[in-house]
């Protein structure tokens, strides 16, 4: 790593430019001197003497300030810090509408700059030319009148959500006033009452228990100080960690850092999100569990308003013929608010939903958050919320994506999967997640899947005489409740996400509730004997024995023999090593000795499942020789699918015929229906004798219902080739 450079630009004007209709100050420069004291203190000081330049009074012109902060940033590195401070008068021109200000200079000229703006120190060129351009830390401190202009500066009608860049994450700011506000000096102090307290801060009295002084915590230290107005602060990313002042390292002090028997503190790295980790805990609280929600009946755009607490929320849809509203709140005025929606359709046009969202604000300090949720054609369907909460706002692109996965749910009716969907898209998004909000997903997830139902669909047996006709075994499905068809697939998939950890959990929690239903349901049957029994797994779960042991409580709890249990082996699944893993053979060779392994001591048995889709490949049918074979239903539809099941019939016979097992393993057609191409005499003379599916009244269920004696003839006249 290049080594780090430390440097301050301190800036104090006393005396106005040139024909400034502001008084004079009287502490501005001395504020700037006293500073540079504090930061090259020997005791606490952590900035070198070369490293600190000073722009005072008639010296502090706005074309050389420039050039040298340009070259600060043209030269950077990420490991560099800056700070920069500006004591003095700032200046918004009437021509400007706010939207940014002029620090006043010894040089600045108020008649020049309608013609040429430039021609000063703006605070959009520190926040867009030095800030944004800055590869390092930066921290900023404004001593002066209308300093809160500068969270909005160069920030024209739509601007992207992100407040700020990758760059300006690393940056922090102690802004003396909000705009349109007045910073002042105090005479008891000698100093302007921002910087007094700021000196007070650096100077130990915003310490840690280490005696550092961060950026964050003298902001934090001059925010409770009670000045009025209120000075305005963010703090991101590396502003905590910083230290600007700090005690001297003693040489027994360093001789401890150095010693191997102090091995120093350990923490997890910065995650983006953990700036905003409350933020994000508070609406999810407000959007999907809170009290004053509002109620089942309401609209989704009046969920959102509450939760994010906007004036307004409405759909719309931006199209070549103009602007309409899809739904809205009763506040949503479109009449007031349609230049500014005209502004929006133009960037939500252009960038469509590549861009998370976008912010146009008008001078009246009306905001309107715009995010894109489907794009059909030429049209493009988006939420637009008009004034919500500033907390809310300064979240940035995660409101964004919270916002657009709200869309692709149901918060209304499924309020739990709904929160689930939305912290999967934070994911999915931004990857690793703060730890609170990823220990709340987790036991969310645990309540989501424990809500499912577990649903058993028979494996017919088949034959050409209606005895011989029957169920050979259950398959156990997870399903929202009885009677649904399809599976929750956005439940389940959801983990894969997350990774291991919630894919495990899913797993055990699905077996163990298949194991303990299809007991009490195998009593309820009255059958004689317990038919197979074969549960889904994910190739990531049979690798963990975490999982394997919930399987064996399962089965002992439930006095379930284990030779009745199949788990079939995911299609989702690739086998392979996991992110660091490093298996002594090639993955099918290892996966298939840990099956063995695992049938050979828990007495359990497995089967390739949904052969024909996704990674139940060919090989991996051929290679785990222990397993039955499931084939998908996506086979019976290709145009050679009778060819493709007579080459899987062929594998199952393999070992049999080559004299290694007396019997040939197990096939089973999944996704059998009327609407098949291939009859079940086709099937039947390939030698395949179990198929599964929705067919002559097979229903998923429950309970454990036998096939009645009219569905018996109907399969075994279909086998024959009469029906």
């Amino acid at each position: 790593m290049a080594p780090s450079k430390r440097q301050a630009v301190l800036i104090g004007v006393n005396q106005c430019g040139y024909d400034v209709q502001l008084p004079a100050l009287r502490y501005a420069e001395s504020d700037a001197q006293d500073l540079r004291a504090v930061l090259l203190d020997q005791d606490y000081g952590t900035f070198h003497d070369g490293d600190v330049k000073m722009f005072l009074g008639a010296d502090a012109t706005w074309r050389d300030i420039k050039a040298y902060l340009r070259g600060i940033a043209f030269e950077s590195g990420p490991s560099d810090v800056l700070l920069v401070y500006f004591a003095g008068h700032a200046l918004v021109p009437e021509w400007n509408e706010q939207l940014d200000a002029y620090l006043v200079t010894a040089d600045l000229d108020p008649d020049a700059l309608p013609r040429e703006p430039d021609n000063g120190l703006r605070m959009s060129f520190l926040k867009r030319d030095v800030f944004e351009a800055f590869a390092g830390t930066s921290f900023l401190v404004l001593d002066c009148c209308q300093a809160g202009i500068y969270a909005d500066a160069d920030r024209r009608h739509a601007a992207a959500i992100e407040t700020y860049r990758t760059q300006v994450d690393r940056h922090s700011a102690l802004l003396a006033c909000p705009k349109g506000g007045v910073a002042r000096e105090n005479t008891d102090y000698g100093h302007g009452v921002l910087t007094h307290h700021v000196l007070r801060a650096l100077r130990g009295e915003a310490a840690d228990e280490a005696r550092r002084v961060s950026f964050a915590r003298m902001a934090a230290f001059v925010a409770e100080q009670g000045i009025d107005p209120p000075p305005a602060q963010w703090v991101k990313t590396y502003g905590p960690a910083i230290p600007l002042t700090q005690p001297p390292v003693s040489r027994h002090d360093r001789q401890t850092f150095n010693t191997p028997a102090n091995p120093g503190v350990i923490r997890p790295c910065k995650n983006p999100l953990e700036d905003h980790a409350n933020s994000i805990m508070q609406l999810l609280g407000r959007m999907f569990r809170g009290a004053n929600r509002p109620s089942h009946h309401a609209q989704q755009v009046e969920l959102i308003r509450y939760a994010v607490d906007a004036d307004s929320v409405a759909v719309v849809q931006f199209a070549g013929d103009g602007i309409s509203v899809v739904d809205k709140t009763p506040r949503f005025d479109y009449e007031l608010l349609r230049p500014m929606l005209e502004l929006a359709a133009d960037e939500a046009v252009q960038y469509r939903t590549s861009m998370p969202g976008h912010v146009v604000s008008d001078g009246a300090r009306r905001r309107i958050l715009c995010v894109p949720v489907k794009a059909v054609d030429d049209r493009l369907v988006a939420y637009a919320v008009v004034d919500p909460a500033p907390a809310q706002l300064e979240m940035g692109e995660p409101l964004a994506v919270i916002l657009r996965a709200v869309w692709d749910s149901d918060p209304i009716n499924k309020p739990v999967e709904s929160e689930m969907i939305v912290m999967t898209a934070l994911r999915a998004a931004f990857g690793r997640m703060p730890t609170p909000v990823y220990e709340y997903a987790f036991t969310s997830y645990q309540k989501l899947v424990d809500s499912l139902t577990m649903v058993f669909q028979p494996v017919v047996e088949l034959s050409r005489h209606p005895t011989g006709v029957g169920v050979y075994s259950f398959e156990a499905l997870a399903r929202r409740k009885e009677g649904d068809t399809g599976a929750p697939m956005a439940v389940l998939q959801m983990a894969h996400q997350w990774g291991d950890r919630f894919i495990i959990e899913r797993d055990a929690l699905l077996v163990s509730k298949a194991i303990r239903s299809y007991a009490k349901a195998a009593v309820a049957a009255n059958w004689q004997g317990i038919k197979p029994l074969s549960v889904n797994v994910a190739v990531r779960s049979l690798l963990r024995d975490s999982y394997l042991h919930q399987v064996s409580r399962a089965l002992v709890e439930a006095d379930v023999n284990p030779q009745t249990l199949t788990l079939e082996i995911s299609e989702q699944d690739p086998i392979m090593p996991g992110p660091g893993e490093d298996w002594p053979q090639k993955p099918l060779e290892y996966f298939h000795r840990r099956l063995t392994t695992l049938a050979r001591d828990l007495h359990i048995n497995f089967a390739v499942d949904d052969f024909g889709v996704g990674h139940a490949s060919l090989a991996r049918m051929a290679e785990l020789r222990l397993t039955q074979i499931k084939v998908d239903r996506a086979v019976l539809h290709h145009p050679l699918a009778v060819e493709e099941l007579e080459l899987v019939a062929k594998v199952a016979r393999y070992a049999r015929d080559q004299g290694d097992a007396p019997h040939p393993r197990a096939v089973v057609v999944e996704g059998y229906d009327e609407k098949a191409p291939i009859a079940l005499k086709q099937i039947w003379d390939l030698g395949i004798h179990h198929v599964q599916g929705y067919f002559c009244g097979a229903v998923a269920s429950t309970s454990l219902q036998p096939l009645d004696r009219q569905i018996q003839e109907e399969i075994a006249a279909q086998v024959k080739g009469e029906r």
